[in-house]
């Protein structure tokens, strides 16, 4: 038989197989590791473990939603803060400049934005409701 320094560990596993039995300790070492290898685990999982695991990870998920939510709401409050306190400091006044023109549409606004959100509930409610 070859040296077991020159043979590969699938060659030494086939020999242990075989019963080539080492003497080294080494040798004595891959026996005992691939004997531990050929025997079944005794340990058995629950049978929730998996439903355990989702709900971790579902609360993990909540979790970190609600952190991202308070970031989101403090800083659109810090942004509004920040906008009161430069448009009192600055004496901001609203100018339309060039839209001077539809000032007297507020009528057609009004109603171009209503009727844009109509057909948005509705395209909500009945049509991606159905698909």
């Amino acid at each position: 038989m070859a040296k077991k320094k020159d043979m590969t560990e699938e060659e030494l596993q086939n020999s242990f197989e075989k019963g080539f039995k080492g003497h080294s300790l080494e040798d004595r070492a891959y026996r005992t590791v691939f004997d531990v290898l050929q025997k079944q685990p005794d340990y058995q999982l629950p049978s929730n473990f998996a439903d355990k695991v989702i709900i971790k990870i579902d609360l993990a998920t909540q979790r970190s939603t609600a952190r991202e939510m308070t970031w989101l709401y403090l800083g659109l409050a810090s942004f509004v803060v920040a906008a009161g306190v430069v448009m009192v400091m600055t004496n901001f006044k609203i100018d339309f400049g060039a839209l001077k023109f539809i000032s007297g549409y507020q009528g057609l606004i009004i109603f171009g934005a209503l009727f844009i959100l109509g057909l948005h509930w509705i395209d909500k409610k009945f049509i991606r409701h159905s698909a």
